[in-house]
C-alpha cells in the first residue's frame, strides 16, 4: 500500500498561511524599530532660573508650527515629600528644525518651585515630550521624548528671613549626620570632615555630597529632609570611583518644624477637638442669642426681602450690578490698572465710597466730618491687617496675594495660616463695626454708595483671605471662558461675605454705642495684635510645611462645618418651636 500524498493545495495554503505570519511579525517589528518623525536629543541649560531660556535640541522640528512641551515626571524639593505624576505644560518656539526655545516665565517657575516664600529649589525628574499639532485633519500629532532628563529649577526671590532659615536648618541636619560641609562647588558640596554616623556609612572627608532626598544640593538650604525617619545622601567619592547612595537615620533629630509624617495624626487630632469642642460643651450664651435673634428673624423675613437688603431696589440695585461687573474684570486678566496698584485701588475706592455714603446721610458740618473720620479711623485697622498678610505672605500685589492660595477650602490663606485667620477676623470685624447702627439714625444701609463700598471691601477681603478667582482644578485659567468663570466665583465670594455682615448686623441690633466700644478695644484691639504677633512670628521662625498647612487649613474648614451645622440645626429648632406670646388655641 503506498502512503498518502499531501495535496498541492494543502501545501500551498499552508506555506500562504506561514508567509501572512511571518509579514505581520515583521512589519510589528518594523513599526517599533522605525525612527520617530520628531526626536528630542538633549534640553539645556539643566539649571534655570525666571527669565532664562530653556533650549530643546533634537531632529525633525517642523518651522512654523507651535511646539507642546510637556514635563512628565517627579519634583523633589528640600524637605517636602517628592511630588510624583506631574505634569507641567508649556507653549515653546521653534527655532529651527533641530532647536526649541521656551522662556521660564513666573507662571511656571511656580509650577516647578511653589509659591513666594514657601517656594524653594526644585529638582525634576521625568521625561520631557514635545508634541506638533499634524497639518492633515484627523492625524494624530507628531511626539518626541527624552527620557530621563534631570532639571533644576531655582526660584528667584525667597525673604532672607526665610533663606536663613532655611540655611540654618541645613546646617543643623548636616551637624546631626556628623558632615562637616566645605564652601559650594558646581558638584556638590564638600565634605571637610566627618564623624558618627556618616563615618559609620562609609561616608568620607573629601567626598562631595551630591543630592539629598532627591533634590541636587547647591548650598546648605538644599540639605532639608523629606522625612523625618532616614534621609537618603548620594555622595560623589574623592577617588572619582562613582557616585554611591547611602541612607542615614534622622532618629532623634529634633526640628523647628514638625515633621511631615505626623499631618495625619493632627489633623485626626484636630477633628477630635473640634467636634469634642463643638457637640459636647455647651455652646456660649452669645451665641445661644444671636441663633435665637436669627430665628427670629427668618421667620419674619422673606427671601424677596433679604435680596433687597443686600442689592437695594431701583436705582441703587443697578449700582450694586455695575459695580459687581467691575469687580468681575480684576479675574478677567493680569491686572486692571497695574499689578501693584489693583488691590490699593480696590481699598481706596471702598473707603471713598463708604466715607462719601456717610457724610451724604449726615446733615451739618460736624457731623459730616466725624463720620468721615470714623470710617478712615476704621480703614488704620483694615490696612494694618492687609500689611500682616503681605508680612505673611511676603507678596505684595493682588495677584500675588491670589496665586499663592488655591481653591479649595483648606488651601486658603484664611484657613491654611493661623495668622490669616485671626487677621481675616480682625478685618472683617472692623467692617462690621462700622455697620453698626449710629446714634440717631434709623435707616439701615439705605444708602447705594453704602452697600457699593461694602462690596468692593469684601472683594478686596475675597482675594487676600479666600483666594478670590481661583477655579477648582484648574491651576491658571488661560481662556477667556475659564476667566469668566474666575470672575464668577470672585463676585459670589464678594456677594457672600456681604451677605454675612450684613446678617450678623441684622443680629446683632439693637447695638448701642458703649457695646459697639466694648467690642473695638476688647475684641478687635487683640486680636489685630495677636495676628500681627503670630505673622512676625512665622517670618523669623521656619515656615509650616505645605502639608501641615493643608492639615490644619482641614482641620479649621471642618470645625467652620461642624459649627454652621450645628447652629442651622438649632436655629431650625428655634423657628419651629412655638411662639410662647401666641394663643395655645392656634
Amino acid at each position: 500500500m503506498s502512503s498518502a500524498r499531501p495535496h498541492p493545495v494543502r501545501i500551498a495554503f499552508v506555506a500562504l498561511t506561514l508567509a501572512l505570519l511571518t509579514l505581520l511579525v515583521l512589519a510589528g517589528c518594523d513599526r517599533d524599530l522605525a525612527p520617530p518623525l520628531v526626536e528630542v536629543m538633549e534640553i539645556s541649560p539643566r539649571e534655570i532660573e525666571v527669565g532664562d531660556r530653556l533650549e530643546i535640541r533634537g531632529r525633525g522640528f517642523p518651522q512654523g508650527r507651535a511646539a507642546h512641551v510637556t514635563f512628565r515626571g517627579t519634583l523633589h524639593r528640600a524637605g517636602e515629600k517628592a511630588k510624583t505624576g506631574v505634569s507641567i505644560d508649556l507653549q515653546a518656539v521653534v527655532t529651527n528644525d533641530e532647536r526649541i526655545d521656551a522662556i521660564l516665565t513666573e507662571d511656571l517657575e511656580e509650577r516647578f518651585c511653589g509659591r513666594n516664600d514657601a517656594a524653594s529649589h526644585t529638582t525634576f525628574r521625568g521625561n520631557v515630550e514635545v508634541a506638533f499639532a499634524s497639518s492633515t485633519p484627523g492625524a494624530p500629532p507628531l511626539v518626541g521624548i527624552a527620557r530621563g532628563i534631570v532639571l533644576d529649577v531655582r526660584p528667584p526671590s525667597i525673604s532672607s528671613d526665610v533663606a536663613d532659615a532655611r540655611a540654618k536648618e541645613g546646617a543643623r541636619v548636616l551637624d546631626f549626620l556628623g558632615i562637616t560641609p566645605g564652601a559650594p562647588s558646581p558638584r556638590g558640596l564638600p565634605i571637610d570632615g566627618v564623624r558618627s554616623p556618616a563615618d559609620r556609612a562609609g561616608i568620607q572627608a573629601g567626598d562631595v555630597l551630591a543630592e539629598v532626598d532627591g533634590v541636587r544640593v547647591a548650598n546648605a538650604a538644599d540639605v532639608l529632609p523629606a522625612s523625618s525617619r532616614a534621609v537618603t545622601l548620594v555622595v560623589r567619592h574623592a577617588d572619582g570611583v562613582g557616585e554611591e547612595t547611602k541612607v542615614l537615620p534622622m532618629a532623634g533629630y529634633a526640628s523647628e518644624r514638625i515633621p511631615i509624617e505626623y499631618g495625619p495624626a493632627l489633623f485626626i487630632v484636630g477633628l477630635a477637638l473640634a467636634s469634642l469642642v463643638l457637640l459636647v460643651v455647651p455652646s456660649p450664651a452669645l451665641l445661644s442669642v444671636a441663633e435665637l435673634r436669627m430665628a427670629r428673624r427668618l421667620e419674619r423675613t422673606s427671601i424677596e426681602t433679604m435680596v433687597r437688603a443686600l442689592t437695594g431696589k431701583g436705582p441703587f440695585a443697578i449700582a450694586f450690578s455695575l459695580s459687581s461687573i467691575l469687580v468681575g474684570t480684576f479675574a478677567l486678566g493680569p491686572h486692571v490698572i497695574a499689578d501693584e496698584v489693583d488691590g490699593a485701588l480696590l481699598f481706596v475706592v471702598a473707603i471713598g465710597l463708604l466715607a462719601t455714603g456717610r457724610a451724604i446721610e449726615d446733615k451739618g458740618i460736624v457731623d459730616r466730618v466725624r463720620a468721615v473720620l470714623g470710617v478712615l479711623g476704621v480703614s488704620i485697622v483694615l490696612v494694618l491687617s492687609l500689611a500682616g498678610i503681605v508680612l505673611l505672605e511676603g507678596a505684595l500685589s493682588l495677584g500675588e496675594l491670589v496665586r499663592v492660595q488655591g481653591a479649595l477650602p483648606w488651601e486658603l490663606t484664611a484657613f491654611r495660616e493661623p495668622a490669616a485667620f485671626v487677621l481675616a477676623l480682625v478685618y472683617f470685624g472692623a467692617i462690621f463695626w462700622l455697620l453698626r447702627p449710629r446714634e440717631g439714625k434709623s435707616r439701615q444701609i439705605e444708602s447705594g454708595l453704602d452697600r457699593v463700598g461694602v462690596l468692593f471691601a469684601c472683594a478686596l477681603g475675597a482675594a487676600v483671605f479666600f483666594g478670590g478667582w481661583q477655579i477648582p482644578g484648574v491651576a491658571v485659567a488661560r481662556s477667556f471662558g475659564w476667566q469668566l468663570v474666575g470672575a464668577f466665583v470672585f463676585v459670589a465670594k464678594s456677594w457672600l461675605l456681604e451677605a454675612m455682615l450684613f446678617a450678623a448686623r441684622a443680629i446683632a441690633c439693637p447695638w448701642e454705642r458703649p457695646e459697639a466700644l466694648s467690642f473695638a478695644w476688647r475684641r478687635l484691639l487683640p486680636l489685630l495684635v495677636f495676628g500681627f504677633a503670630l505673622a512676625l512670628l512665622s517670618r523669623k521662625l521656619m515656615p509650616m510645611s505645605a502639608s501641615l498647612g493643608i492639615v490644619w487649613g482641614a482641620a479649621i474648614v471642618f470645625a467652620l462645618t461642624l459649627l454652621t451645622a450645628r447652629s442651622v440645626l438649632r436655629i431650625r429648632s428655634a423657628m419651629l418651636r412655638p411662639d410662647p406670646r401666641a394663643s395655645p388655641f392656634l
